[in-house]
């Protein structure tokens, strides 16, 4: 299996592509028990136990089959932070969006005033919106809590491209509150090592 995020078997080309990227692990979602223990396999040993890598790749990978749109998932597990889950990465895409420009102008409109998601807190919430390498690019940053008091940090950044009637969204989460800029720049990252692939990697 992989560490890079394959092509959906139900995509038409050119697909957006997450690269391989140090101390990440990403995989389709919807794994079997056994894709949990190969993912967290992968690993290197730090300040957790195998079995607590295993249930981080199992929460995010049934978070991802239970959420809409979202057809491959990722964990940052950096050596700076003992080799634990720091941050998940959740990728979705929507199709039939028109215009880029306008459509991201639109949705940047939509999303200005702070969601109302349930069972959960909205502490912050900010908007920006820019360009990325592909088309139009809209970010937002969300601060929550549920009802157990875990705060939990979001970045999503949704992009437009230009080239392809669709809109990319990756949604990024870490409960350490220390590490969000981190967190940030990684998403950055891999936001700008990502690739339209025009064929199958296979």
């Amino acid at each position: 299996m992989t560490t890079e995020i394959a092509v959906p078997p139900w995509e038409d080309y050119p697909v957006f592509t997450i690269q391989p990227r140090a101390d990440w692990q990403f995989w389709l979602a919807g794994l079997s028990p056994e894709g949990w223990a190969e993912i967290a396999g992968k690993v290197p040993a730090g300040d957790v136990d195998a079995t607590s890598v295993v249930d981080a790749v199992r929460a995010v990978d049934q978070r991802a089959v239970g959420e809409e749109q979202v057809w491959a998932a990722g964990i940052w597990f950096p050596e700076s932070n003992g080799r634990r889950a720091t941050a998940s990465l959740l990728l979705r895409t929507y199709g039939r969006r028109g215009d880029a420009r306008k459509a991201a102008r639109r949705f940047a409109k939509d999303v200005r005033r702070a969601p109302r998601i349930p069972g959960v807190d909205v502490h912050g919430y900010t908007v920006e919106t820019g360009d990325a390498e592909y088309g139009p690019l809209v970010v937002q940053y969300i601060d929550t809590s549920d009802r157990d008091g875990t705060l939990i940090y979001t970045c999503r950044l949704s992009f437009f491209p230009h080239f392809k009637d669709e809109v990319v969204v990756l949604d990024c989460d870490t409960p350490y509150s220390h590490l969000v800029d981190e967190v940030q720049d990684e998403l950055v990252e891999l936001l700008n090592d990502s690739v339209y692939a025009t064929d199958d990697p296979e």
